[in-house]
């Protein structure tokens, strides 16, 4: 079987994707998901999710799926039930995978992409019992000293971490593609494909100021790479980003207020590079 080449690999015991400096605090569980940007598209409704545990020990995984939105900037995800994971919840033995069934259940609109997030998270692995209090030593006799209780070991009061990883999922109604899989795949008469629309605006003043990707179009903006340019050049090396913008939402960029006012902003999206409008005031 060939193993698509999109694949993320998961230590399953630090607090990954939460933010930098987060260490494991344990033995790592190795995980690997693939594919990283599954879509639902055409007739069979469903798209497959793989999961491969590459350690030593059998590992649970549970894996749900969150309406995606985009409010004031923010990400919001909701309880939904028109896009289920089968099964949810997955026993992995050491050295095997698993498919879980992304199944979208309700029709969605012709022309429309639907964004939801799949939350997948290792379940805590069962607790021993812990071992019998010892017991209440004798009361010292004359000249005998008492003997130290022994202390828990490091190993004893270790906690261990479990990951949460979520994965973008986007669904699209009949005859309906993103730019990117209708670069790919032959269109037919009648395939409609969705794009972003972008523009970018500066809110706030002084060092209250962000800059603010706006997307106007049908479809999500992936952005991994954000620079000013000026004539057409870059003004300083791009700096790596990872934000998304769904379809009449908005995000701010961690980018600093552009230098001059004549400045434009390029952009990474969606694999391409593009130079972005400035919104009208």
């Amino acid at each position: 079987m060939v193993m698509p080449h999109r694949f993320l690999t998961l230590a399953l015991a630090g607090l990954c994707g939460i933010g930098p400096g987060s260490a494991p605090a344990h033995a790592a569980t190795p995980i690997m998901i693939w594919p990283v940007d599954p879509v639902i598209t055409g007739p069979q409704r469903a798209v497959a999710l793989w999961l491969e545990n590459r350690g030593a020990e059998p590992v649970s995984m549970q894996v749900r799926v969150f309406q995606w939105r985009q409010t004031d900037g923010q990400d919001r995800f909701e309880a939904q039930r028109e896009v289920v994971a089968s099964p949810p919840i997955s026993q992995i033995p050491p050295g095997q995978r698993q498919m879980v069934r992304l199944l979208s259940t309700q029709p969605v609109p012709a022309r429309t992409e639907q964004a939801y997030r799949v939350l997948v998270d290792e379940l805590p692995a069962a607790t021993p019992p812990p071992p019998p209090d010892p017991p209440a030593p004798a009361p010292p006799s004359a000249g005998a000293s008492r003997t130290p209780q022994a202390l828990p070991s490091d190993a004893a009061v270790a906690v261990r971490l479990q990951i949460r990883y979520a994965i973008p999922l986007f669904v699209y109604g009949p005859d309906t593609l993103p730019q990117r899989l209708s670069d790919a795949r032959s269109l037919v008469d009648g395939t409609a494909v969705v794009t972003p629309e972008l523009s970018w605006a500066l809110t706030g003043a002084g060092r209250a100021s962000q800059v603010v990707v706006h997307n106007h179009g049908a479809s999500h903006a992936r952005i991994t790479s954000v620079a000013w340019a000026r004539g057409g050049s870059p003004v300083a090396p791009p700096k790596d980003v990872l934000n998304y913008v769904l379809p009449h939402g908005q995000m701010p960029l961690d980018l600093a207020p552009p230098p001059s006012p004549d400045h434009d902003l390029m952009v990474t999206v969606n694999g391409r590079e593009a130079q972005l409008p400035r919104a009208s005031q």
